[in-house]
């Protein structure tokens, strides 16, 4: 018989899912728009591109940025 010790909760391994906090802005990307199917992408607080960067998405590749009042 092998030297097998059973597990306990020292030994078990621990898990943690850290979700970061959503800025409140939401972003539908390539044509997507609210309701629609396409890709959305919610960054973090404090990763929200300034107005010229969103503003230049829009006209480049026709994102919408919404600001979600919470």
């Amino acid at each position: 018989m092998t030297d097998q010790h059973p597990l306990t909760d020292e030994k078990l391994p621990e898990w943690k899912f850290n979700q970061p906090e959503i800025s409140g802005w939401k972003c539908y990307m390539f044509g997507n728009r609210p309701g629609g199917w396409g890709i959305t992408y919610f960054p973090e607080k404090g990763q929200v591109p300034n107005r010229f960067v969103r503003f230049m998405m829009k006209v480049c590749f026709d994102c919408l940025w919404v600001k979600e009042d919470n």
